[in-house]
């Protein structure tokens, strides 16, 4: 439709229009739209019978759907209230409590919610950490459960069934970061996410510089001491009191921005994944929805971005505009790492669209502190000899890419401190800079996938999944598995030798790759037929050697694996 029909369309339907979005031009090409065609985004106030009349009556290509509300996944489920009685008198009791911390010193500004059979009670603590909560409940029930949360630098108490006392003042004392997390913060290199995925054993050169990544979330204070070097963004939030990108009143988006990319200056401290990678911070929360998600896609769209991360979601519908931004994404080389959703249910959008990469969260036992959330979480049914679990909260099913660390993860937040989070938003990071690594250093990405387009994407896609290591839980709840930097990728960069490039076919109907191997274990050199992944175990050391997508050219196995006694049988496994 021509821009100027669509304008007098909407003049004659007399909509409330709240405002427009101008979709970026490149993207709008990539679309298949025409430089006079309508591809504006109109946002509008619509009551639900009208809308459902112009949802019967629209004309072919044009869309209509509700802008619906995105939120950033962090919950806290309450206790179940039980059996009450109906006729049960209504009782009101007042506690006293103090908070302190280490050193025994009081704690302000310290959350405390109190919940018995009403919504919980909540106050913050004054200066000497001290507050005063007003319980409701039914008949003489005592109280159900107390959440404290600090804002920062401290584990949060989550406690079902408290024992306490309203005749006197009731002592909370929370364990720091600093008393449960050996050498925090200052010798605090990485976190358990972290160094299992082989963060820690890379060398510094392995560091993603050359990529860019768009943090699409709630801002992030690029004060902290270990992200001043984050320079770029936009704020789409649409919020009047917001002061742009870089203010994060949440806290949600710094925390995301740490696992990604945190630096220190003399490198002591904190590392994420990519820290020379060009940071790009996309504000859409408070207040986002699809049209700001929508907003943010065109931004990096019209900006180059490599990887996307996306620790959102809405529901579990999918949204054709959404779908459309995606698409145009993908087919400019744009990996979009989201997170599954934390509602224990069936996985969020956008994570479940085609063109996004879906990461679950997993935790581990040996990481949990006793009496919070993150303890509560685990699932007997899904934990395994190691004492990885699969959270009650991760979203599952088919959609499932691959699993991440995202219960009790450290990382920064504002104000130049730290908190532990949990969640698939937490999850969703790992990946996002394990991602933006192999694009920046693996020579598939310098070679034959270096130009930005769909194929690129699916060829990351199949590198993360091809090094995996598959759990012990329903794929549903896990995808492909956890994948890791083992080995290390400066061992890796040594090991490939050259790649060649080879006839591509649709990316949905790959054919096998043939694969030539030399090496100086009298491998046979002809040529063997293969799949997307091909692994090395002498001597049950696993060893990943990933090849996606179809791909002729030469793999060069090192003297040092050649002398365990490497066979051709085990090079093929998979």
């Amino acid at each position: 439709m021509a821009a100027g029909t669509m304008d007098q369309i909407l003049s004659t339907l007399s909509l409330d229009v709240v405002r427009r979005i101008k979709r970026h031009t490149e993207t709008m090409r990539t679309l298949g739209a025409n430089t006079n065609e309508a591809t504006d985004i109109v946002i509008a106030n619509l009551a639900p019978d009208r809308a459902e009349l112009l949802q019967r009556t629209v004309p072919p290509h044009l869309m209509i759907v509700e802008d619906k509300p995105l939120s950033f996944n962090r919950t806290v489920e309450l206790a179940s209230i039980g059996s009450i009685s109906p006729t049960a008198e209504v009782t009101t009791r007042k506690y006293r409590f103090r908070v302190i911390g280490l050193g025994e010193k009081p704690l302000p500004k310290v959350t405390i919610q109190l919940a018995g059979d009403a919504f919980p009670a909540q106050k913050i603590t004054d200066e000497s950490g001290e507050a005063e909560l007003e319980l409701v409940t039914l008949g003489s029930r005592p109280p159900r459960l107390i959440i404290v949360t600090a804002p920062d630098s401290y584990w949060d108490i989550y406690l079902s069934n408290p024992q306490l006392n309203a005749e006197s003042i009731n002592i909370i004392r929370m364990r720091s970061l600093s008393e449960t997390i050996p050498q925090f913060p200052d010798q605090f290199k990485c976190g358990w996410g972290q160094r299992m995925m082989g963060l820690e054993q890379i060398p510094k050169e392995i560091n993603g510089s050359g990529i860019k990544i768009a943090i699409i979330d709630s801002g992030c204070d690029n004060e902290h001491p270990l992200l001043k070097h984050i320079q770029l963004g936009q704020d789409f939030s649409g919020d009047s009191q917001s002061s742009g990108w870089n203010s994060d009143q949440i806290g949600h988006g710094t925390h995301c921005a740490g696992i990604i990319a945190a630096r220190s200056v003399d490198g002591g401290k904190m590392r994420g994944f990519a820290p020379e990678a060009e940071i790009h911070v996309l504000k859409i929360f408070p207040g986002g929805s699809y049209s700001s998600l929508i907003e943010a896609l065109d931004y990096c769209v019209e900006h180059g971005i490599d990887v996307i991360n996306m620790s959102l979601g809405g529901d579990s519908e999918i949204n054709p505009v959404v779908e459309q931004s995606l698409a145009a994404a993908a087919q400019k080389g744009i990996v979009c790492i989201v997170a599954a959703g934390n509602s224990g249910d069936a996985v969020k959008y956008p994570a479940s669209s085609q063109h996004t990469f879906a990461v679950a969260a997993i935790g581990n036992l040996s990481e949990l502190q006793p009496n919070t959330w993150d303890s509560t979480t685990v699932q007997q049914n899904f934990l395994d000899a190691n004492g990885l679990f699969s959270p009650n909260f991760s979203c599952f099913g088919p959609q499932i890419s691959v699993c991440a660390p995202g219960v009790s993860i450290v990382s920064t937040v504002p104000g130049g401190a730290y908190k532990a989070e949990s969640g698939t938003s937490m999850a969703a990071p790992h990946i996002t800079g394990l991602a933006a690594l192999l694009l920046a250093h693996h020579p598939l990405f310098q070679s034959q996938y270096k130009a930005k387009d769909t194929q690129r994407v699916i060829a990351l896609f199949n590198m993360i999944r091809s090094i995996c290591i598959p759990l012990a839980f329903d794929n549903n709840r896990t995808g492909a598995g956890l994948p890791g930097l083992i080995p290390t990728l400066s061992t890796l960069l040594g090991s490939i030798a050259s790649t060649t490039n080879a006839d591509q076919t649709a990316p949905f109907g790959i054919t096998p790759p043939i694969v030539a191997f030399s090496n100086a274990n009298n491998l046979a050199a002809a040529p063997i037929q293969g799949q997307a992944s091909f692994y090395l175990e002498p001597n049950l050391r696993m060893q990943n050697w990933f090849a996606p997508g179809p791909i002729a050219g030469s793999f060069i196995v090192p003297a040092s694996l050649a002398a365990d006694g490497l066979t051709r049988a085990q090079f093929i496994k998979h």
